[in-house]
């Protein structure tokens, strides 16, 4: 495994060359295709029962524009779905290719025209140099390091590192597809994960979903849609809508596009690792594997990606909705003074803490497996549990013949998310920041006495301190854990580690949360510690809530 801040030369330099903008060249034609594979699935699925299937999408589609109105819908969604429904409502039968038939392609042509983006050549190098500049500002301060470095490459080398078996992951990418399935904390994730591909990895570019909701900002759905991006719109539930996301998971696959996918489904709003994974778009996987075996051509290898960042921007909105979630009467017991002071806070702070203070950000790479969850040697070959070669042909085949068969692949792909679910704790790199708001958290529910946030939350931030030999010596006994879970491979430490517990208590008290606009860990005159948030210090405290299992 690689612990490093090097920049890797890439390993396709012309940008014609990369699967990602050869396949966008092809969109016009490649859409078609597209509605015909989700066009006859649906009819091979449904059969007699596709009016009824086709009133559900609109009863449904109805329903999400009344309930939830985006700004990105087109002017005639209303218009579009009451008409079809009208429609069908008034046709007799379905079995025929007539109305039915023709209304069920305006529908899926309408789907996969959203879903699919594009890749522009020029965006993607303006944005090399506009995301240079961005992350130049967040990770190293406005008024940090020479005038002439905001928009320079090299002074991001040390802020954005590398774990875990990236020469592997490199070495493979000629072999056959690359699918990164990362952990998900943030909406800078996919522009972040992106950058470091390009920047740090000296990848092709991948091909990403995008939250429909992001396309409601002008200016993102411009670049987005520029960069390789697919489209996802979490609102639609119908099977149509779904088989058309997943036809073109397959296909962009199929045609030998290396793509990211966030099998967690959404942003963690409790600050955890995810662990139950969605296996939606994961089993296009296997399918897509399947396909691939039986035209003889490629193979696909999974490599789980671990995001860690010091700071998350938006930690406050999304660990406070996770614990109104989840909390009902508890987290309405929060003391009105908290609600108050938050509210009171001035934004200016936030935004100076951006302008003005360093942070890093590490992007682990897991080992890479096949679909099935097998570990791989260099040459991309699977390997079996003793070590050995074995065909993963066979995993598709009854009495020596390739068989499609869904329930058999919904058990593969069940497998390959508890394998990923694994991979996340095991690739995961522990900050400093990690173990402070941790050992912070465990420290005020021994001092308090009490079992959990919600009884901490009727506290007082201001009036609950730890001493500082307290809570060294709590981190202490947590860095022996962690040390020894590192050298049985369930773990891995970031640098930071390799100093005394001091150093590493105060650097991660100075780094954590460096983006809030309140001190989510703080070092007062008296050598005590204080926090001025306990859900932003819950959120961040969260990211080792594995531990716990350790302590008990």
């Amino acid at each position: 495994m690689t612990y490093t801040n090097e920049i890797y030369p890439h390993l396709i330099e012309n940008i014609q060359d990369w699967p990602l903008y050869k396949f966008y060249r092809n969109s016009a034609k490649y859409k078609k295709e597209v509605v015909q594979i989700v066009f006859d699935n649906i009819v091979d699925r449904f059969g007699n029962e596709l009016k009824d299937e086709i009133l559900k999408c609109t009863y449904l589609e109805l329903k999400r524009i009344k309930l939830n109105p985006w700004k990105v819908d087109p002017p005639d969604e209303k218009k579009f779905w009451n008409d079809i429904r009208q429609i069908i409502l008034k046709s007799d039968k379905c079995e025929e290719e007539s109305v039915c038939h023709f209304h069920l392609k305006r529908i899926i042509t309408r789907y996969v025209e959203e879903i699919f983006g594009d890749f522009k050549i020029s965006t993607y190098k303006f944005a090399r140099v506009f995301l240079t500049y961005m992350f130049n500002r967040l990770f190293n301060g406005l008024f940090i390091g020479s005038m002439v470095n905001f928009s320079k490459r090299k002074s991001l080398k040390d802020r954005i590192q590398l774990a875990g078996y990236v020469d592997e992951t490199r070495e493979l990418f000629s072999k056959g597809n690359v699918i990164f399935l990362p952990t998900h904390q943030s909406n800078l994730d996919s522009v972040m994960i992106g950058y470091a591909i390009d920047y740090k990895l000296g990848l092709p570019a991948f091909s990403y979903g995008a939250g429909l909701n992001l396309y409601n900002y002008e200016l993102a759905a411009f670049y987005m849609s520029r960069l390789g991006a697919y489209k996802v719109d979490r609102r639609k539930k119908n099977s149509i809508y779904f088989n058309s996301l997943m036809a073109f998971s397959m296909f962009s696959i199929k045609k030998d596009v290396n793509s990211i996918f966030f099998p967690g489904g959404t942003r963690s709003r409790s600050g955890e690792i995810e662990v139950n994974l969605k296996t939606g778009l994961m089993g296009s996987l296997v399918e897509a594997q399947y396909d691939k075996i039986e035209n003889g051509n490629g193979k696909l290898f999974i490599v789980p990606v671990i995001l860690n960042y010091h700071s998350v921007l938006e930690a406050k909105p999304l660990i406070y909705s996770y614990l109104r979630r989840i909390g009902n009467k508890k987290y309405m017991a929060r003391s009105k003074h908290m609600i108050q002071r938050s509210k009171s806070i001035n934004l200016f702070k936030s935004v100076y803490n951006i302008f003005t203070k360093k942070s890093e950000f590490v992007l682990s790479l897991g080992k890479p497996m096949d679909v099935f969850g097998n570990n791989l040697k260099l040459n991309g070959d699977s390997l079996d549990s003793t070590g050995k070669v074995l065909n993963i042909e066979d995993y598709f085949k009854r009495e020596g013949e390739l068989v499609k068969d869904t329930q058999r692949d919904i058990v593969y792909t069940k497998f390959l998310a508890k394998k990923i679910a694994k991979s996340y704790l095991n690739y995961n790199v522990v900050l400093s920041s990690h173990i402070v708001a941790f050992g912070f958290y465990q420290s005020l529910l021994e001092k308090l006495e009490i079992e959990d946030v919600f009884d901490l939350m009727k506290y007082n931030e201001k009036e609950e301190k730890i001493d500082w030999s307290v809570l060294t010596k709590k981190i202490f006994g947590l860095v022996s854990v962690l040390r020894e879970m590192e050298s049985n491979e369930e773990i891995i430490l970031s640098k930071e580690f390799e100093q005394d517990v001091d150093q590493l208590t105060k650097m991660g008290i100075k780094k954590l949360g460096v983006y809030h606009r309140e001190n989510v860990l703080r070092i007062l005159k008296d050598d005590f510690v204080m926090t001025d948030n306990f859900g932003l210090l819950y959120y961040y405290a969260n990211r080792l809530s594995f531990l716990k299992n350790r302590l008990d």
